[in-house]
Parts: C-alpha cells; structure tokens; sequence
C-alpha cells in the first residue's frame, strides 16, 4: 500500500482535478490522506465528498498551522510502509504511483520521477525510461547540483526515511532542508526519467507569493543545513547550493541596494560564497560563483537577469526542437506502419 499525503489549503480551483488524478491511479492500493488545513473556502466540503465516494480517502481538519504541519499530522496518521506527497493545487499522471512502485527495491529508500510546471511538456508521452541509482552520498551531490530535486513531490519514500526527517515546522522553505537531509538517511534512491507530476504554477503559489518578512525563513533554513553539514566535506557544495537559491530570491523579487532587505541577502550572499570558495572543484565548476566574486553589484543588477533570459531563450529552443523531432518520429512510425499494411 502507499500511503499518499494531501496537505489542503484554499485551493478549491484546483482541488477536484488533483484529487480525480489520485483517485484514477493504475496502482489502487492507496490511502489517501487528506489533512485541511484550516480552509474557510469550500476545500472542506470538497474532501468530504470524496472521502464519502471513496473510501480510501480519509479527511483530517485542522486550525491553520502550514503546509509542514499538515505533512507531518498526515504522516502520523498514515499506515503504509510507502508514502507519497501531493500537493492540492497539482495533478499526477495515472500511472504515476505504479511507475514509482515499479522501481522500489530492496535496499531502495526513495524513488524520483520528474516534475514540470509546463503542462504541455506534461502531456507529452512519456519516451523510453532510463533508470539511474545513487548511493547516499551521491545522491546528496547530485542534489545539490540541482540534478536530483529537493521538493517532497515526484518521489516514492519508504516510511523510515519520511519519519526520520519531519518537515521543520513554522517555516516556509522548510523542503530545502527536508529534501537534502533526508538523503542522508539513505541506502540507495533510483531515479526515473518519467514526468509524472504537473506542479502547478498560480498567484497564491509559494514561489509566486509576494514578498515579505517571511522570506528570510529562508536563512533560517540555511542556518540550519551549514549546522548539520559543519563538519561534512559537502559544506561548500551546500553553500553553493544556498547561494544559487538565494540569487534566485533577488531576481524574482528584484532585490537591488535600497530594498528594505537588501542588505540581508548582501551579508548572507556573501556569507555563502567564502564557504563555498573553499572548496577550488566547487568554484572552478560553477561561473555563476566566479561571475559575483568578479563584482556582486554588477552581477546582480546585470549579468544574473541576462543568464537568466539566455537561459529562457535556450529552453525553448531545445522545447521547440524537441517538439518537432517527437512530431518527426511519429510520423515516421505511422508512414511505416501504413506502407506494411
């Protein structure tokens, strides 16, 4: 059985679409646990519907407390040895829970599939699978490369490991350090090429929230991952890590010198980078790192937000090329099938 945890908060737009993609799963051995988080829109009422039609859904009501809290009250009341985040705003693709069970083994302790906020890139069907295994320290490495994702979502956890790391509460951001400490409680993780999970981009979306005072959780968050990874030889790897997430944090809220907070992500950018340039692999192999070592005022207001638009450009480039080969190719396939018969 997996156990799939559904933290709910004001999203009776998206509810029903997230919960029918639960609902029709190929894999059906499922709990789902649905914890609501103090809504006073008609989320309640749309989970108790669906708890009364199926009763593998279970509803848990709660005052407002955060997504973390509901995760953790979901996780205590789950009963599977395998358990799964959605959140209930997103959608997954039907088979998504058999994929992620098709690739869980004996000494496997987390299964990741992809993710994508573009729903066309969702829609495309799904090209021969590559299965990749990470030990535990390589699979920290390849997290903080940004290779393996540190969000709770896409992925197939066995309990011990979701038990073994509870989401740090009252925090936002709080997926940054769940996501990376938890793989140190690993054995092994597989990951899966399949975009199996449609994250939904919106206005009340935490990466679309207008900014305020509770952004700078996110230093909390780094506070506590450069304390529990002190004494790691993956100390600047983490600050690298930090840092990029941090640059993100001043493009997207166009944080420049007179910003209230400017100079808390100043101090702490910095912060950063003098651990990370401890290590020479991790400077050598990251130019965004030497770019703000060159000059932090002009890589800010400048050469990030250019990178970032070069980026933009590439990616729909690839997108369209991509989208034009898969067209090719099937084509190709119905040509030939249509001369043999």
């Amino acid at each position: 059985m997996i156990s799939v945890i559904v933290p709910v908060y004001n999203v009776e737009e998206y509810l029903e679409e997230c919960l029918e993609s639960i609902r029709h799963q190929t894999f059906t051995d499922i709990e789902v646990i649905l914890v609501n988080d103090g809504s006073i829109d008609s989320s309640r009422q749309i989970c108790e519907r669906y708890c009364e039609k199926d009763n593998r859904f279970k509803l848990i009501n709660q005052e407002n407390q955060g997504q973390s809290v509901a995760r953790n009250n979901g996780v205590a009341a789950s009963t599977s040895e395998f358990i799964t985040f959605v959140d209930s705003d997103d959608v997954i693709k039907s088979d998504m829970l058999q994929q992620l069970m098709n690739y869980m083994d004996t000494g496997i302790d987390v299964v990741e599939c992809d993710f994508t906020v573009n729903k066309e890139i969702y829609n495309i069907k799904n090209r021969q699978l590559k299965i990749e295994e990470f030990t535990s320290s390589e699979a920290l490495k390849k997290c903080l490369d940004m290779e393996i994702k540190w969000n709770p979502v896409a992925k197939l956890y066995r309990r011990k490991i979701v038990e073994g790391t509870p989401f740090l509460e009252n925090l936002i951001y709080e997926d940054l350090y769940s996501g990376i400490v938890s793989l140190q409680n690993i054995e092994k993780m597989r990951k899966i090429n399949y975009v199996g999970y449609y994250y939904r981009i919106h206005s009340r979306s935490t990466m679309r929230r207008k900014f305020d005072s509770k952004n700078l959780d996110l230093f909390k968050i780094g506070d506590s991952l450069l304390e529990k990874f002190s004494e790691d030889k993956l100390l600047p790897y983490i600050a690298k890590a930090l840092f990029l997430v941090c640059i993100a944090h001043v493009e997207l809220y166009k944080i420049r010198p007179g910003h209230p907070y400017f100079k808390e992500y100043d101090e702490n950018l910095k912060k950063y980078i003098g651990i990370a340039k401890k290590s020479s692999e991790v400077l050598k192999n990251s130019r965004l790192l030497r770019w703000y070592t060159f000059s932090p005022r002009l890589f800010i207001i400048i050469i990030f937000p250019l990178y970032l638009h070069y980026l933009d450009i590439r990616n729909k480039i690839n997108y369209t090329r991509n989208k034009f080969n898969s067209f090719v190719s099937t084509r190709l396939v119905k040509d030939k099938a249509q001369s043999i018969l």
